[in-house]
């Protein structure tokens, strides 16, 4: 059986409160004789601390829970290792926490960081009823959201109208009118926020959105090689494909290698998100380049600031940039603008 803390009093022939002194780095002053046999004891049995006890009966803990819609997304998965990399040199663990786009899951998971008196970073969550905001605005730790948000806590957020404007206006530029928009999950803000770059870019050029082009692909390989047999379908398919993320890109691509067609020869295809992926696929794909691990890290930080007793909120909005390579090209019979 593991050492307690009574085992090393006993040992060290001191009370289990003198013992808990020494091990927990307590201020509260001990004779250094009595100090070096309680250490001495804890080497002996070989006796580890508990860190989770220890942050409870403190009234606090060294958990970082990190919320996630779904943890298979490399895009959540590369914020989660940078949120990581930071927390864990400060002593903290992460718990991913994967609410699968449920809110009765968050609730549950919400409730149980509270209890752990955990603080927690919220990437993009889904949903905003009335008992998770009470939730969230009473926890009783320091909570970081990233994506839009309307909660009283700092914020990392991504401008992905900008970054779905550039990427539309990529495949313009290239000659291509009519483009399909493969969108994220309905209840994503920042799969509305990419929709709506999409729509913008398109009006500034004068080009009408052909609303039939435009279909739900919930972020999954799956629903956008549906989405994409779909688009195929249509007696004027499309001679561009923006999918909202490189997961719905990857979709796209395999539906259209499906039915025949080439990538970038016979349709260009342009994903969002650049994740590790992107680089080998065939052809290596196209997409807006957002420095996931810069967020988690970033997000870490704004947490160990407050945790640390920082209380001034902050928000810090990250850009990414377009990263060209072969997956979309000029269409045919377009010249050069």
């Amino acid at each position: 059986m593991n050492p307690t803390i009574r085992d090393v009093a006993r040992v060290a022939g001191v009370s289990v409160a003198t013992a808990s002194r020494v091990l927990s780095g307590s201020a509260y002053p001990v004779a250094p004789e009595v100090r070096l046999r309680v250490q001495e004891a804890a080497r002996t049995l070989e006796f580890t601390a508990n860190a989770f006890a220890r942050g409870l009966s403190r009234r606090e803990s060294h958990l970082v829970g990190i919320v996630v819609p779904n943890i298979s997304e490399p895009f959540f998965l590369e914020i989660a290792r940078g949120a990581e990399s930071v927390t864990s040199q400060h002593g903290y663990m992460v718990v991913m926490c994967n609410t699968e786009r449920d809110p009765a899951r968050e609730r549950k998971y919400l409730e149980e960081l509270r209890a752990m008196r955990s603080g927690a970073i919220l990437v993009e969550r889904t949903d905003h009823d009335e008992e998770i905001t009470r939730q969230i605005r009473t926890h009783p730790a320091p909570l970081v959201a990233i994506g839009p948000h309307l909660l009283p806590c700092s914020c990392v957020r991504v401008d992905n109208i900008h970054g779905a404007m550039t990427t539309t206006q990529h495949l313009i530029e290239l000659g291509h009118r009519r483009i399909a928009f493969i969108e994220g999950s309905a209840s994503s803000p920042s799969a509305l926020d990419r929709r709506e770059g999409f729509r913008l870019a398109m009006a500034q050029n004068g080009i009408t959105v052909d609303e039939d082009l435009l279909l739900p692909g919930d972020y999954t390989m799956a629903g956008a090689a549906a989405a994409m047999a779909r688009l195929l379908a249509e007696k004027a398919p499309p001679d561009a494909v923006f999918a909202a993320n490189d997961q719905m890109a990857i979709g796209a691509m395999w539906a259209a290698m499906e039915h025949g067609l080439k990538v970038p020869e016979d349709l260009s295809v342009v994903g969002f998100n650049d994740t590790p992926v992107a680089a080998f696929l065939n052809p290596p794909l196209t997409s807006f380049h957002i420095p996931l691990r810069q967020i988690g890290e970033v997000a870490a930080r704004l947490l160990l600031d407050q945790l640390n007793g920082d209380a001034q909120l902050r928000t810090v909005t990250i850009k990414g940039k377009l990263v060209v390579r072969r997956s979309a090209i000029r269409k045919r019979g377009e010249s050069p603008p």
